[in-house]
């Protein structure tokens, strides 16, 4: 399965994610993260990985946030 950063626009938190396509991932963001951080996933960036194995992910498995990053 596809893997995905999804990245907040502030550029203090980014997502690592498993998912079928982009709209899939920012989907996945806003849905499984805490609800006060909702409204800023909706407008996230989303960047598709072409080689997991280069970050350490595995890209077999379930739709999942497979890490989580604070840039803060």
């Amino acid at each position: 399965m596809p893997i995905f950063t999804v990245s907040m626009r502030d550029g203090s938190v980014s997502l690592v994610i498993r998912a079928r396509c982009i709209s899939c991932a920012r989907q996945i963001a806003a849905e499984r993260s805490p609800a006060e951080e909702f409204p800023l996933w909706c407008q996230a960036s989303v960047q598709w990985i072409p080689d997991p194995a280069s970050i350490g992910v595995d890209d077999q498995g379930p739709s999942a946030i497979v890490k989580r990053v604070d840039h803060a």
